[in-house]
């Protein structure tokens, strides 16, 4: 049986997986990626289906989305924490499919500082551990949410605000195909995460001063200049017709404003038939979340969900716990920043799609199968 569940689901098989596919299905098949984020860790396992007759590479099949744990590798919690809860996932991933460890990657994002990566790797063992940089993982990130339709030239523009960084890429339109990517991120010492942000804040803010003032008088003096010279390096940003969101932030802001539309019809499907997890923004709710976001962050916290469906207030249960008023605060200056100066009022569409939250640990696996021989 097929089931269908979102990206932010308890346990569960995504696009497919029964336990007699499991077991039906070659060891060697399956393939897991642990994803290190700054404020969290996501897991995946996706089934390698080969190659065709024409000897050209097949895009894995999604089998298993592990519910996001939100254990903060940048300072949060300790690296034996974080190493622990690395070794019960990958325990989880070769018990229930019989896999190898070597089929197994821990890939640390970016976002995670080289100091706190140093002692994770420490102590986590007998599996392969990467780490990508900023530009790699923009990459990634568009490969894993772009639809193949909107592969074009001028055409999408991904925003990831993570929690320890934010970054993103297009199509280079210079490029001799649509696989050239122009990628940007700020300096690795920015501020430019909700997280790193928010801290920043919270770290300058004297007593009797607003957290929204300091926070856009940080915004102004530490990332402004930074971000106007990026886009006029990288007009893509700026030129394409469709933004897409990715990270932790417009996961929450998106659950947070709407979460009615928690597996509802997809936006772009003319049938008005196709459920999805896209959902379609406008500069309105963009506005809206920063109007609420800075002057009552508790009234976003304390949505009701008794009135939606259980699949829609169980992941509007779990954004409550990610972000806290002051980082709600702080990272809604920090995304107002980006749509002002992207002039996401002009573009055809904004959207975020919860598939996001899987995005670089998919592209990563299938970038991995691909140079398999």
């Amino acid at each position: 049986m097929k089931k269908r569940i979102t990206a932010a689901g308890l346990l569960s098989l995504t696009l497919l997986s029964t336990l007699s596919h499991v077991q039906a299905a070659s060891p060697d098949k399956y393939f897991g990626v642990i994803e290190l984020g700054s404020k969290g860790i996501k897991a995946i396992v996706v089934e390698d289906k080969g190659r065709d007759a024409s000897k050209a590479f097949i895009p894995p099949l999604m089998v298993e989305e592990f519910k996001p744990r939100n254990k903060n590798c940048y300072d949060g919690d300790t690296s034996d924490n974080v190493a622990k809860e690395v070794q019960g996932i990958s325990k989880a991933m070769k018990e229930k499919y019989n896999m190898p460890l070597s089929q197994i990657y821990l890939v640390m994002s970016s976002g995670i500082p080289t100091a706190v990566k140093d002692r994770i790797d420490n102590k986590v063992t007998g599996i392969e551990v990467d780490r990508i940089d900023v530009a790699t993982e923009s990459r990634l990130v568009f490969q894993g949410i772009v639809p193949p339709n909107r592969l074009h030239k001028n055409e999408v523009v991904v925003l990831d605000i993570g929690s320890g960084n934010s970054k993103g890429a297009y199509i280079d339109p210079d490029g001799a195909d649509n696989n050239t990517f122009v990628t940007f991120a700020f300096e690795k010492d920015a501020p430019s995460g909700t997280g790193t942000f928010a801290k920043e804040v919270a770290a300058t803010k004297q007593n009797g001063e607003s957290l929204k003032a300091v926070a856009e008088r940080i915004a102004g003096e530490k990332l402004l200049g930074p971000l106007q010279s990026m886009i006029r390096n990288k007009p893509g940003m700026q030129n394409c017709s469709r933004l897409y969101l990715a990270g932790g932030l417009p996961y929450v802001m998106t659950t947070l404003l709407h979460p009615e539309k928690i597996g509802s019809i997809d936006p772009e499907d003319p049938t008005g038939k196709k459920t999805s997890d896209w959902v379609k923004l406008s500069s309105a709710d963009i506005n809206r979340f920063y109007e609420i976001a800075t002057t009552n962050p508790a009234q976003l916290l304390s949505a009701d969900g008794s009135k939606l469906r259980k699949e829609a207030a169980d992941e509007l249960d779990r954004v409550k716990g990610i972000f806290g008023q002051d980082e709600l605060t702080a990272g809604a200056v920090l995304l107002k920043m980006f749509m002002d100066n992207m002039h996401a009022e002009r573009k055809e569409g904004i959207f975020f799609s919860r598939r996001a939250l899987f995005a670089w640990p998919q592209g990563y696996v299938k970038e991995k199968l691909a140079a398999r021989p």
